[in-house]
């Protein structure tokens, strides 16, 4: 088994390796949600702030104009919900806008990817920010939509900043002095100093491990505090609704069978686009002709 590892997925796995094997392995879809949308519509507004390429920044009704332009739609269980976030995006890429606005500067790096191999295993992800500060020093980060700030101590021993600093190290010989968490909603930062030779040697083996074990095909399910959000809790052992194990099994088939109509229909849709196109539907075959 090929592994490829991000933050996201070596999240995944610690926090439930069924829940990890059902989307990285056998490729089942996260189902959309307010939330995802939301992220995903901040993310990119702010990508586009720092990633025009130019040094003076835009009118702030220019960055809520691309909000409204990039946003996604998808997941919101009705208009009136959707409304509501979006005027609470806008509320606060304001409140970004104004407070960084005095020391805006282009940074070296925005969106940035990343691919490094590891011990049997490649290690990608993206970068959201990499901040050159005048005094020279590089700054790692990483913006968070939660509305709830974390504990401290699980922000310690979060992998998805180490990651980062391990990426611009090796890849780009970047040695950065600050890793931040920016939290958009409480518009708050939480900075802490880059891990010393024996912190990155921990999250090199904390990172193998979870490797090993994949390819082991190690999948139990893990009940945790995040099961009422996971969107495999329907055909999950431990969480599908029934009050016995024969009512579980029947509501877990149910459920499979009910994705697999929809990845059915979805596939069906596309090849009679494919029909319409004139292009061939080479079952078993990922050679096409003139897309060498």
């Amino acid at each position: 088994m090929d592994i490829r590892l991000s933050y996201s997925a070596a999240s995944a796995y610690e926090k439930c390796p069924l829940s990890y094997r059902f989307q990285y392995v056998d490729g089942l879809e996260i189902e959309p949600s307010p939330y995802l949308s939301f992220g995903r519509s901040m993310h990119s507004a702010l990508e586009w702030l720092y990633g025009r390429g130019v040094p003076e920044p835009p009118a702030l009704e220019e960055l809520l104009a691309y909000l409204d332009s990039c946003w996604t739609s998808e997941g919101f269980g009705s208009p009136e919900e959707e409304d509501s976030f979006l005027r609470h995006g806008r509320e606060i890429l304001t409140k970004f806008y104004q407070t960084n606005l005095g020391d805006f500067r282009l940074p070296v790096a925005v969106e940035e990817r990343f691919e490094m191999e590891m011990d049997g295993y490649v290690l990608a992800g993206v970068i959201d920010r990499v901040d050159r500060n005048p005094d020279g020093s590089y700054e790692i980060i990483d913006y968070k939509t939660n509305r709830r700030l974390p504990e401290l101590n699980r922000l310690r021993e979060d992998l998805q900043l180490p990651i980062y600093q391990m990426a611009c190290r090796e890849t780009w010989g970047i040695s950065p002095s600050k890793l931040t968490f920016y939290y958009l909603v409480a518009n708050q930062r939480y900075t802490t100093r880059p891990l010393d030779e024996g912190g990155l040697s921990r999250v090199r083996e904390r990172l193998d491990r979870i490797a090993g074990c994949i390819v082991a095909g190690e999948f139990p399910p893990t009940p945790n505090r995040l099961c009422p959000w996971c969107s495999f809790e329907d055909i999950c052992p431990e969480r599908a609704p029934g009050k016995t194990g024969l009512e579980r099994y029947v509501s877990r088939r149910r459920s499979l069978l009910r994705r697999k109509q929809g990845l059915e229909k979805v596939i069906y849709e596309l090849e009679d686009e494919m029909r319409e196109l004139g292009i061939p539907l080479n079952d078993g075959d990922d050679h096409i002709p003139g897309m060498e």
